[in-house]
């Protein structure tokens, strides 16, 4: 049997809903039907299919703006693979000041509805060169072992990216050899994925195949209204999850939202013989406007190096702050996210807002979850700006507990949900689903 796509799809609706309508007992034969008091109702209790919460900001700047959202009670358990998504395809006006070695830009005319990050030409946005390299490139103290680089490559490497020569060694995302996905330039839109897919196949011993599904439960709709010319008018509408559990694939191509994946990596280097070695751990914040991903160093966590060899101080210096963990990796560091695992995640969510909106942070099983500014157009949102337990910002090595995604960035691995027949099942072997 020749399979080519797969959509399974079961939806669990569990529904409690309690009516005292009958009284039957021996030897009657008919019963009387009444209408229940307030009283009566109020001491009833069930399970409700939908929730609708209306709120008014409580964010400094937006006091005129309000939400309503409906939650709805399900838990969807979902296989799915989705070739292409391309969202918010349209024209934006060239961002006029860019920064970075033109990776960010913003827009600073006043009269500009769509404020800032507005970028569609090379110059800013990271779609062309960025000092005459290549954006779209791999870092190689990195991921030297998947290029195959020799020793004195990826020491080449961990100096270049120490002095500034960062693309020393370096290979392009685009070469399909090394990465099966490849990495397409994509100018004029807002969120391109491709090669998307929500759960996993399992090939068992046997040589039969176990789906296991991408859970998702209590999904929500949101709308942002704008009160501020005293009619009230639909500026934002957002669709989250309540919580997300399973195997996520894709192969981001630009993105305009907010991604802060906590990493840890290592780089070494030898001079004259003399060795040096530098593990640290970060969380890099990709986020903005059609943008394939690099390294805000104002908001960059660096979470700590530590040195080993002579030369292991050295390394360390450079990763020190956001600001130099920016400097030292200045490749696209979206493309390596092609597998993400999430086990009760509850902060991903897609919006899309004719205006800048900062949705209300959420509340959950004790945490605070603050989220980036959505900008007008489309926006995906993957983690939490900050996160607080009570008044107590959670630190770098808590996020990943908090947010429940996790990703291994230095195997850029696309999960295999591909039956055998599907061309992809070749393109992603099965032993990526275990990285």
């Amino acid at each position: 049997m020749n399979y080519q796509n797969k959509f399974s799809v079961r939806l669990r609706l569990v529904t409690l809903i309690k009516f005292v309508f009958l009284m039957v007992f021996f030897g009657s034969s008919s019963a009387e039907l009444t209408a229940l008091s307030d009283d009566d109702l109020s001491n009833l209790t069930g399970q409700a299919l939908f929730k609708i919460e209306e709120n008014q900001s409580t964010i400094v700047g937006q006091e005129n703006m309000s939400f309503t959202r409906m939650t709805l009670g399900l838990k969807v358990e979902i296989n799915a693979t989705i070739d292409e998504i391309s969202l918010g395809n349209y024209y934006r006006q060239p961002g006029n000041t860019c920064t970075g070695g033109g990776r960010f830009c913003n827009n600073t005319e006043v009269d500009n509805k769509y404020n800032a990050w507005n970028c569609s030409v090379s110059t800013c946005g990271g779609i062309g060169s960025y000092n005459g390299n290549n954006p779209f490139s791999a870092s190689a103290v990195v991921y030297g072992e998947l290029l195959q680089l020799t020793g004195a490559e990826k020491t080449a490497a961990a100096w270049g990216a120490i002095t500034g020569d960062h693309y020393a060694s370096s290979k392009p995302f685009t070469d399909s050899n090394i990465f099966p996905s490849g990495f397409e330039r994509t100018e004029g839109s807002d969120l391109k994925l491709r090669d998307v897919t929500l759960g996993r196949v399992i090939e068992n011993a046997d040589g039969t195949q176990t789906l296991e599904d991408f859970i998702m439960e209590k999904p929500f709709i949101e709308f942002a209204y704008d009160n501020s010319t005293g009619i009230k008018k639909v500026s934002g509408l957002r669709i989250g999850l309540g919580t997300s559990t399973g195997t996520q694939g894709n192969a981001i191509d630009v993105l305009s939202g907010f991604v802060q994946p906590v990493v840890t990596a290592s780089a070494e280097v030898e001079f004259i013989g003399i060795p040096g070695r530098g593990d640290f751990t970060f969380a890099p914040y990709l986020g903005g406007v059609r943008t394939p991903g690099y390294i805000d160093p104002g908001k960059t966590i660096a979470g700590g190096c530590s040195p080993s060899g002579l030369l292991g101080g050295t390394v360390c210096d450079k990763v020190s702050t956001g600001a130099d963990i920016a400097e030292s990796s200045p490749q696209a560091q979206l493309f390596p996210l092609q597998g993400l695992v999430m086990k009760k995640s509850d902060t991903v969510w897609i919006s899309i807002q004719s205006k800048d909106v900062k949705y209300e942070p959420d509340n959950k099983n004790g945490f605070t979850y603050n989220y980036e500014t959505a900008k007008a157009g489309v926006w995906f949102n993957l983690g939490a700006l900050s996160v607080y337990e009570g008044t107590r910002k959670l630190g770098i090595n808590e996020l990943t507990a908090a947010t429940g995604v996790t990703a291994n960035t230095t195997q850029p691995l696309h999960p295999d949900n591909y039956f055998t027949a599907n061309p992809n099942n070749v393109k992603y072997p099965q032993s990526n689903n275990y990285y």
